[in-house]
């Protein structure tokens, strides 16, 4: 009876089953004296055994029933009817069964003929009874009548005529709960037509009213219809509605995004329209002007207020309208100064002037940029640099082209030798040193640092200038101006002696040892350039002592090329001091070399007092080789580094950091996941250090390690020791798991149950790994086709979950969701398995319980409220009543009865199918309803189904376009 879940038809479904019944039992009084008898024929049982039919506590939905012999009771009931009440209310049935057939008619049709002149005329004879003095049946209004009436109308094509309709019911009838809809679609007729003013008024009335469903769309169109008339200011703050509505939840500009994905594609299209509309809005008033003006009326919409700048700026740039481009995207900026949003609406405002073709604006706007948002600035400061990469970028190359502007003036002024060029050199330093303090790791800061250099040299900034050039030099490293950066920190100390002289404060000394240092530095850094000067220096032992290190290996390298040679005690101790040097400043490699000079000179010249011994010789030798491998590995060459520790093992293998570099060259030998060779090191590391602490730890490594090459039962076995050695608690818990995982994963299923089996059971907590463990046990046991005791671990998996209180996940409740699933499942082909027979008592009572046990299973399921097993739930519960629906229809039927008698049988049989299907309809379409909501698997899907098969006018039909499809519903 797909007529009975129409949304028109105002009765419920209680209401319809009483009247339905009202009219069979009408012909069957009329016909019982002669038909059935008065008492016992002799026959057996009649339909009076039959148990009196009632409605479940629960609301229910029935089987369709055949909509002729439906029409046909109505009709004879209609007939035999005198009670006004009583007529109307069949009247009405006959109207909508009527309005069914003419849907169905025209969805069937292949021409554009009238479908509802039939219902039409009903409802206008039931308005028509209603206006001659008949009161209205319970239920059966005028604004009832006039909405069917209406949208049959409209359905028919019959546009002008249903309006009429509506308006009538919106003058008699303002608190009738179809009001906000018609007053929509009044509205929607009224903007149709051009009369705007109208659609506001409706639309309007929509907003104001109670149906949400209609109120954001109404809003939106109220806004369109202020702008279409013209008023902008008052269609503003209608969309401004709508964006609050949409995404006024969104707290910060930065939550906006996440504020338009949240609503999904077709309401973030809806933002984009409203703003779109705006931005016209916007343009036809003050502009940017217009925007703050709103916000200080409606109050701050900070969120999204970024949105009508970009919007409007961008419709003026489309408009080539660029002045106001850039002044809508300034206008921000001054209302907005510390958004996150303001230097990217900074550079938007440059861009409009570059492709505006406005030269002489760039430059100022880009020094603007940089003072707003540079390190100096206080936007800088408060985010502690975090402006945003764009930002960043854009100031980078603001700062670059600002000062080679300014540099470039400077040079053109000196050429002319005017005085302004050390202005403008001061200018250029200004620009140089804000790029080098802001950008100190980037790859250009060398050559912007020398650069600063040279503007502070001739702007005769000396003191600065020569730390720029000592920076570039000895900082980093250059190779292309690193030489004449450090000759230029030699020449300007110089310059600095001659004019200290002359001042009270005589630094001559300070600069002196200054020009000093920067020599040294310089013949050290830059040997083979021809200006390097050698100088004197300190005693290379004095030089050592002050961790003057690099002075130091300077003079022990010149002792020990000096010609003729030195003698041998004084090369021994040169090389001494060379090797510590070079140690101390990273050179390991030449490090090692001395040390080995050393150990070679040591018999012959390492007799005095503190002379090192031999073996103190070789650790440092083994240190150096050492430290080779941990630069080796700070470059990234891991290769090198794991050579260098076996290397150890080779040169120095009596050595405590021998010990240490073998196991470290596993590790790195780990990480580059070389895992053959890796075991074979802490295999060899095993055998020669068996009492070593570190051999306690290889355990875990070779998990890994074989673990890596799938060598899953090794890596078990390794586990099981660390599960019996280990005295942490912890690492024999995990060790425990981790084995069981190994087991399985190598095909070793009766160790990896034990292993599970033993976790579950000593390891209760944490609860998460637990559970897991019970799920792999009923994973396994359903591999080896062990029943029972697959089962026993489902039905612990649950018992687990309910008494785990606040340690509950949504992991354990998906698990306990997941084994109750599997557990429900016999209680609910049991029931499906009963069929209804005579004596259809007792099989009903059996069946009835197999129900309440197959319902409870599923209720269990429903409790835990996982979505991937709540839809499957509940599309089970809703076959329950569907499947006790059909097995009523099904059922058996006694043999004793005659035609008549059986007719009645089994229209009392369809009274007591009705319900359950009706309660069918209503749990699939609730499970059905979840895909409005995103939610659309296995179980949505399968509900679907259901719904087509038993409401197929609704959810089985072909979709056809229709002129009228967004007319009355």
């Amino acid at each position: 009876m797909t007529f009975l879940n129409c949304k028109f038809i105002g009765s419920n479904a209680v209401g319809r089953v009483s009247l339905l019944a009202l009219v069979i039992s009408g012909i069957v009084h009329l016909q019982a004296c002669s038909v059935i008898g008065l008492g016992d024929d002799g026959r057996g049982k009649t339909l009076a055994d039959l148990p009196d039919a009632k409605i479940p506590d629960a609301k229910t939905k029935v089987e369709v029933l055949d909509m002729a012999r439906i029409e046909q009771s109505y009709q004879r009931a209609l007939s035999a009817a005198e009670e006004p009440a009583l007529r109307q209310q069949i009247m009405v049935r006959i109207a909508d069964l009527e309005m069914a057939r003419s849907e169905k008619a025209q969805l069937d049709a292949t021409d554009a003929r009238r479908q509802y002149d039939k219902p039409i005329a009903m409802y206008n004879e039931l308005l028509a009874m209603q206006n001659n003095g008949t009161a209205p049946a319970k239920g059966i209004q005028a604004d009832q009548l006039r909405y069917k009436l209406a949208k049959a109308m409209s359905l028919d094509g019959r546009n002008e005529e249903a309006t009429v309709i509506l308006d009538q019911l919106a003058q008699s009838n303002p608190d009738s709960p179809f009001m906000a809809e018609t007053q929509f679609r009044r509205a929607e007729k009224s903007f149709a037509d051009g009369d705007y003013a109208a659609a506001e008024r409706n639309y309007d009335a929509v907003v104001k009213g109670n149906n949400p469903e209609l109120q954001q769309n109404a809003l939106y169109m109220k806004g369109w219809a202020q702008f279409k008339r013209g008023d902008y200011d008052l269609s503003l703050k209608s969309f401004s509605g709508v964006l609050d509505q949409l995404i006024g939840h969104a707290v910060n500009p930065q939550d906006v995004d996440a504020a338009l994905n949240d609503i999904g594609v077709s309401k973030a299209n809806l933002v984009k329209d409203t703003l779109r509309v705006m931005g016209l809005s916007l343009s036809y008033l003050e502009g940017a002007k217009s925007i703050s003006d709103l916000q200080v009326e409606l109050g701050s919409r900070r969120a999204y207020e970024y949105l009508l700048y970009q919007q409007l700026g961008q419709l003026y740039l489309e408009q080539k309208r660029f002045t106001d481009s850039a002044e809508t995207y300034q206008h921000f900026v001054q209302h907005n100064p510390n958004s996150d949003f303001a230097p990217s609406f900074s550079i938007k405002a440059i861009d409009v002037y570059q492709q505006g073709d406005f030269p002489s604006l760039i430059l100022p706007a880009k020094q603007e940029f940089v003072e707003r948002y540079g390190i100096s600035s206080s936007y800088w400061t408060e985010r502690k640099g975090a402006i945003g990469e764009n930002a960043l970028a854009y100031l980078h190359q603001s700062l670059q082209e600002l000062a080679q502007f300014e540099h470039a003036q400077a040079q053109t002024l000196k050429a002319a030798n005017k005085a302004d060029a050390t202005a403008a050199f001061a200018r250029a330093a200004k620009w140089y040193r804000e790029f080098v303090q802001t950008f100190a790791k980037d790859a250009q800061v060398a050559e912007m640092t020398f650069l600063l250099a040279e503007c502070l040299n001739e702007s005769g900034d000396l003191v600065p200038a020569m730390e720029a050039y000592e920076q570039v030099a000895y900082g980093y490293m250059d190779q292309l101006r690193g030489a004449d950066a450090g000759y230029a920190a030699i020449l300007i100390p110089q310059q600095l002696i001659q004019s200290a002289r002359s001042l009270p404060d005589n630094r001559a000394e300070e600069w002196q040892s200054r020009k000093i240092k920067n020599a040294l530095n310089f013949a050290d850094v830059y040997k083979t350039d021809p200006r390097a000067v050698v100088v004197l220096a300190e005693a290379a032992n004095d030089l050592l002592q002050q961790n003057r290190y690099v002075d130091a290996k300077t003079i022990a390298e010149r002792v020990i090329a000096w010609q003729p040679p030195a003698e041998g005690s004084l090369q021994f101790t040169s090389w001494l001091i060379l090797g510590h040097s070079r140690f101390e400043t990273e050179e390991y490699a030449a490090a090692e070399q001395a040390y080995t000079q050393v150990l070679n000179l040591l018999p012959a010249y390492g007799k005095k007092p503190g002379a090192p011994s031999a073996q103190q010789v070789r650790e440092r030798i083994a240190a150096s080789i050492y430290r080779q491998a941990e630069s080796s590995l700070e470059f990234g060459d891991k290769n090198a580094a794991i050579a260098q520790l076996l290397r150890i093992t080779q040169v120095t293998p009596d050595t405590e950091i021998a010990i240490k570099a073998q196991y470290d060259a596993g590790v790195y030998l780990m990480d580059q996941e070389n895992w053959t060779q890796a075991e074979n090191v802490y295999a060899s590391f095993r055998k020669k250090y068996p009492q070593h602490p570190l051999a306690a730890t290889l355990p875990a490594k070779m998990v890994l390690i074989y673990q890596s090459q799938s060598k899953w039962q090794q890596a078990a076995d390794e586990l099981v020791v660390m599960e019996k050695t280990s005295k942490d608690p912890d690492v024999k818990r995990q060790s425990l798991y981790m084995g069981a995982e190994l087991y399985e994963k190598s095909g070793k299923r009766a160790q990896a149950i034990e292993q599970y089996r033993r976790y579950a059971t000593e390891y209760p907590r944490p609860l998460a790994n637990n559970l897991e463990a019970q799920f792999k046990l009923t994973e396994l046991y359903k591999a080896s086709g062990e029943r029972a005791q697959r089962t026993y671990w489902l039905q612990n998996i649950v018992n687990t979950h309910n008494r785990a209180g606040a340690e509950k996940s949504d992991r354990s409740t998906y698990l306990a969701a997941s084994a109750q699933t599997e557990i429900s499942q016999t209680s609910y082909d049991d029931f499906n398995r009963i069929a209804l027979t005579l004596p259809l008592k007792a099989s009903l009572q059996r069946k009835r319980a197999a129900m309440e046990s197959a319902i409870k299973g599923q209720e269990q399921i429903l409790a835990y409220g996982v979505s991937e097993f709540t839809t499957d739930a509940s599309f089970k519960i809703g076959e329950i009543y569907a499947q006790l629906s059909r097995d009523l229809m099904n059922s058996q039927r006694p043999k004793d009865l005659d035609e008549l008698a059986l007719e009645q049988y089994e229209i009392l049989l369809e009274e007591q199918a009705y319900p359950f299907e009706e309660k069918a309809i209503e749990i699939h379409q609730a499970n059905s309803q979840r895909s409005w909501k995103g939610t659309y698997d296995a179980g949505v899907k399968r509900s679907f189904e259901a719904l087509a098969k038993l409401l197929p006018a609704r959810y089985n039909k072909t979709e056809a376009r229709l002129e009228v499809s967004d007319d009355i519903q």
